[in-house]
């Protein structure tokens, strides 16, 4: 595990990944491609907190269903507000013309 990990590209690329692009750099000479991907272990990195995808990998390596299958994590879709879109009137214009 790999902790303070504060090097993900974006919100996305920390959502999607185990590990950010920068500490699979750092690690990668020192480990096999299924060692990174969840066929024989993993490794994990976050900064202050576990996240969803560490549960779903961890779900994964430990299903005897899945031995020696990569870890593809698949997000949940976001929740969709229940909320109507505020449709809001153009403010009132004086459209009369003098002749």
């Amino acid at each position: 595990m790999i902790g303070r990990d504060e090097h993900y590209t974006d919100e996305d690329e920390k959502e999607r990944t185990v590990i950010s692009r920068w500490a699979r750099r750092k690690v990668a000479s020192q480990f096999n491609g299924e060692y990174l991907d969840g066929r024989k272990s993993f490794i994990f990195s976050w900064n202050k907190q576990h996240r969803e995808i560490h549960e779903e990998a961890l779900l994964h390596y430990f299903d005897p269903s899945k031995k020696g299958q990569k870890f593809e994590y698949q997000p949940k879709p976001k929740p969709v507000s229940n909320e109507e879109p505020k449709i809001t009137s153009p403010p009132n214009k004086d459209i009369q013309q003098k002749v």
